[in-house]
């Protein structure tokens, strides 16, 4: 008597769940590439963050020898020249978009573009790459 089963003629069964030759590699793979997306947006993410903390230190810079200028001289226009001296002697890829001379307080405002990897690279990612930053200090006149 013989066990039924399969014999010779028939084509082997493929069970899609049984088949686990590879999966431990194909696994791997995703999660490989799964750490390679976290690290890149890690990296992007530090970047533009750092580039946000240096923008705001030097726009502050620039407000406080802006205001400095203007209680000794008391020209707007020195509180300015002074504001754009700092920004210049300061080497960091920031642009000046305004300086505010106000009764009270200066005003200056900077804007830049982070070093990313990616984010610049995706269209609608792009505006996370530009910074635009404000610095304000006041400056009572005597």
């Amino acid at each position: 008597m013989t066990t039924p089963g399969p014999s010779r003629g028939d084509p082997p069964r493929h069970d899609p769940f049984g088949d686990e030759r590879g999966l431990v590699g194909k696994i791997l793979l995703v999660w490989l590439l799964l750490a390679a997306v976290v690290v890149v947006g890690a990296i992007d993410a530090g970047s533009i963050l750092l580039t946000r903390s240096r923008a705001t230190d030097l726009a502050k810079d620039a407000s406080v020898s802006a205001a400095e200028a203007l209680r000794q001289s008391g020209d707007e226009e020195q509180a300015k020249l002074a504001a754009l001296d700092t920004i210049a002697d300061a080497d960091e890829p920031l642009r000046l978009k305004r300086i505010g001379v106000g009764r009270r307080t200066v005003t200056v405002v900077l804007v830049g573009r982070a070093d990313t990897l990616v984010v610049g690279r995706i269209p609608f990612l792009d505006d996370l790459e530009r910074v635009t930053v404000s610095g304000s200090t006041s400056a009572p006149r005597d």
